[in-house]
């Protein structure tokens, strides 16, 4: 399910029309309901923020949840906001009157990081401490501790994780995210990276399992336990 949290409940109802057209089904609220939404539990695939007349408020809500999930946004706002938006933690920023054609191909770009056959999404990831939940799209710390990620960097994290040892290219990391504003470019994977590591420092030194690959890209060194 898509969870919609808006300040125009007018352009609300046809995007939830169109989503259905789709056979998405999804839920809409007010932007100051959306993080309790959020937080009730994982039945929620993707947020869709539209804040066509408080832009400002659509930017605190992305920050707001990122601090607590990694449920993948897509924000509506100003052309202004957009490069704000994804400093905030969303994964799209898009014109407010982006047609709906265009917002469905980034909704269908989110929604196929999130299709893991059933047996890899009950595998949680478990290395040195750390607890990576594919489900819940949850990265904990060795504390228990939630860290916030981008749902691109998450994307970056499992792909890791799950091929401990193997050298993926930046182009095959780029691919595992679908992120970006038109043509995303491989390096925006080394700031993905870059970001990864300083979060997973905060635990300790995991950010060493990280290694860098001379013309290759990247590789997960740590030894990963899956449960």
């Amino acid at each position: 399910m898509i969870l919609i949290a808006t300040d125009d409940f007018a352009f609300a109802a046809p995007l939830a029309e169109e989503l259905g057209r789709h056979g998405l089904a999804s839920a809409v609220v007010a932007l100051a309901q959306a993080t309790d939404q959020v937080r009730s539990g994982d039945r929620f695939r993707i947020l869709i923020i539209v804040a066509s007349t408080t832009a400002e408020i659509g930017l605190d809500l992305c920050r707001h949840i990122r601090t607590t999930s990694s449920i993948p946004i897509v924000l509506l706002s100003g052309a202004e906001e957009q490069l704000d938006g994804l400093e905030a933690g969303a994964d799209y920023c898009l014109p407010f009157h982006t047609d709906m054609r265009r917002l469905m191909v980034h909704v269908r770009a989110l929604l196929r990081r999130s299709d893991f056959n059933e047996d890899e999404r009950r595998l949680t990831l478990n290395f040195e401490g750390w607890r990576v939940d594919p489900r819940r799209r949850e990265l904990l710390a060795p504390d228990g501790s939630h860290v916030a990620l981008l749902a691109a960097e998450f994307e970056i994290l499992i792909a890791l994780c799950r091929q401990p040892g193997v050298v993926l290219s930046r182009r095959s990391l780029l691919d595992a995210t679908h992120i970006g504003l038109g043509r995303p470019l491989e390096r925006s994977v080394d700031v993905h990276i870059c970001r990864l590591r300083r979060k997973l420092a905060q635990g300790g030194n995991a950010a060493e399992l990280i290694q860098t690959v001379r013309l290759g890209g990247y590789v997960f060194i740590g030894k990963i336990n899956p449960e």
